[in-house]
């Protein structure tokens, strides 16, 4: 499918998109692979066109564990830091998430086409109890620059005029993480 979907963009200049579903253990090793060497060439084949590569770009993405909103608010399986930050990003920007972007302590995540995004959050009741994006941690985030920043924390202290100031637009983790563990 993706190496048809690649000759057919090839062919006509089109912009067409393809998704590869695989739930065995090879498609990492060899369906990634052959998708590569489609977009990059095969030296010894026959087409011409195959040769040369169809160019193109390709990710390849290993589900993890779902996210179990129901567990979440139980307060009983709250995700890592890393992995809501995976799931904030992607959810939010609809682009590839980078792990090695990730810089805790400035609790950055990640920038994607149009925001620089951040995430205050730790698994832990207390802290997401305590937690506010204030004009003072508004602040340590870093010079304004072009583009906006995203910021996902529990909540806010801080109003629209100052969010603007600062070019932040505000997404709030879910309450009811923090409020049902209460029990």
């Amino acid at each position: 499918m993706a190496h048809a979907v690649l000759s057919l963009n090839k062919d006509d200049q089109g912009n067409r998109h393809f998704i590869l579903v695989e739930c065995e253990d090879y498609a990492g090793k060899l369906t990634a692979e052959r998708v590569r060497r489609v977009i990059n060439g095969v030296p010894g084949a026959k087409d011409e066109q195959l040769k040369e590569g169809y160019g193109g770009s390709f990710s390849y993405f290993e589900l993890g564990d779902p996210i179990e909103l129901e567990e979440i608010l139980s307060g009983e399986a709250m995700p890592g830091y890393d992995e809501l930050a995976r799931y904030v990003f992607y959810t939010a920007t609809g682009e590839e998430f980078d792990p090695a972007a990730i810089r805790k302590d400035k609790h950055f995540i990640g920038e994607s086409r149009q925001y620089k995004v951040y995430l205050f959050y730790e698994p832990d009741v207390d802290y997401l109890r305590k937690t506010a994006l204030t004009l003072e941690t508004a602040k340590k985030l870093g010079p304004v620059g072009k583009k906006r920043r995203l910021v996902f924390a529990p909540t806010k202290y801080l109003d629209q005029d100052h969010l603007d100031e600062l070019r932040i637009d505000f997404a709030q983790l879910p309450f009811e993480i923090y409020k049902l563990t209460q029990r």
